[in-house]
């Protein structure tokens, strides 16, 4: 696994307050690793697990939401470098609505096999270098889910016992109904950037007793699930429904800027690619310069937050060289990364970029399979990171949102989800 980093602070993270002083929060994952953009109690994955996704098998590009008691599947898809026959096991977590675990044990919230088993592989016919693709599809024939909520995948090496990474994903009941609607406005004191202002509507099932007692709301943007926001302004007046949305000082940046890189093609062919080579195993790739404030490459429409790494085992990985000119200069005491849907959005020291004098940018790498990814550039300073440091401001670029509607069962003293709500707002 990735070295440990300190614990940060993180200034940015999507939010926005009015007020003085920024919104700050602190995410930190078990292990230790930075978890900016995931829950806490996410596991990222160490050096030899590539291409991660999890997510409905009908639709590669969806949020990986599972409705309750219906025939929708998940797909898990991961990758290993080399070409080994690895084995996994496979099992599963129930957690609150702040991703702190529930009071349910596997057998209270799983029918069937507790753990499961992922062995073989698929071997790639690409070997510079090889890599092995697994696949599991849940639920199966040999287990199911009782319970909505937040869950937790997890995967284990089954030789050594040892973790290799967790993922989140939803299981809701589809229980009443969520309009949602986007204000937008400017925030004058922040340099004129755009927020979003989220506002919901939620028609409340038969069984809703106590509303006010018994429901919580929550925002998630551009999926980062480990950042979901407790809606803070609600309205129980009406009999029926409920209002929940997010208060002027909390709002959602609404402009917050995800950088496009397309790897279907290795070569210099790519108006990506400066330089290609493929006598390296794997093969060398450096991206033309990323300049602070111009995005060369535009987000294609409708595109998703998550990353789409080709299926075909004919695929190839490339170490790539991101290289960053920002606009201002960076001293000693602060550090660059780079992160993006390719390694989960994870920070850690692999990712750390370090200034080229030759060059004079600043360079950092990671090995992706090809396909089309999301990535930006966030800088730490002062033991904050910040995500919104190198912005391109004044875009009105497309935002995604999940409005999410929980319960709390007082039979089982758990958060059960009842309803979801996707939408987007910007261009």
């Amino acid at each position: 696994m990735y070295s440990v980093l300190a614990l940060f602070t993180i200034s940015g993270c999507g939010l926005f307050d009015t007020g003085s002083v920024p919104h700050r929060d602190t995410y930190t994952s078990p292990s230790g690793i930075q978890n900016l953009f995931n829950p806490p109690s996410q596991l990222i994955a160490g050096e030899d697990v590539h291409s991660i996704h999890l997510h409905p098998i009908e639709n590669p590009l969806s949020s990986p939401f599972l409705e309750l008691g219906s025939d929708d599947k998940l797909r898990l898809a991961f990758e290993m470098l080399g070409s080994d026959s690895r084995q996994f096991r496979v099992s599963f977590t129930h957690h609150n609505p702040d991703w702190s675990r529930s009071p349910l044990p596997p057998e209270a919230f799983i029918t069937g096999f507790q753990t499961q088993t992922i062995s073989g592989g698929d071997l790639s016919t690409n070997c510079r270098p090889c890599y092995r693709r697994f696949t599991f599809d849940l639920p199966n024939r040999d287990f199911d889910f009782r319970f909505s909520g937040n869950y937790m995948i997890r995967v284990e090496d089954s030789d050594s016992g040892n973790l290799m990474f967790t993922m989140p994903f939803f299981i809701y009941e589809n229980r009443g109904t969520i309009r949602s609607s986007v204000e937008t406005t400017l925030a004058p004191r922040h340099n004129l950037r755009i927020t979003h202002r989220t506002v919901s509507r939620y028609v409340y099932p038969d069984f809703i007793e106590y509303p006010r007692f018994d429901l919580k709301f929550y925002y998630v943007q551009n999926r980062f699930w480990g950042r979901a926001l407790e809606a803070d302004e609600l309205d129980f007046s009406s009999p029926v429904e409920a209002g929940f949305e997010t208060r002027s000082r909390r709002s959602f940046i609404g402009d917050y800027e995800f950088r496009f890189l397309d790897l279907s093609v290795l070569s210099q062919t790519n108006p990506q690619i400066y330089s290609y080579d493929p006598t390296e195993i794997p093969p060398l790739v450096i991206l033309i310069d990323d300049p602070e404030g111009f995005s060369l490459i535009a987000l294609p429409a409708g595109a998703g937050r998550t990353g789409r790494p080709e299926t075909s085992l004919t695929a190839e990985y490339a170490n790539v060289h991101f290289r960053f000119d920002p606009a201002e200069e960076i001293g000693t005491d602060a550090a660059i990364y780079v992160t993006g849907d390719f390694n989960n959005w994870a920070i850690h020291p692999g990712m750390r970029m370090q200034y080229l004098e030759d060059i004079r940018r600043w360079q950092g790498s990671a090995v992706i399979k090809q396909g089309q990814y999301h990535y930006k550039f966030v800088k730490l300073q002062d033991n904050r990171v910040n995500d919104l440091a190198f912005d391109d401001l004044f875009r009105n670029t497309r935002q995604e949102y999940h409005a999410l509607v929980y319960f709390r069962d007082p039979t089982r003293n758990i958060y059960r989800l009842l309803q979801m709500n996707h939408f987007f707002a910007g261009s």
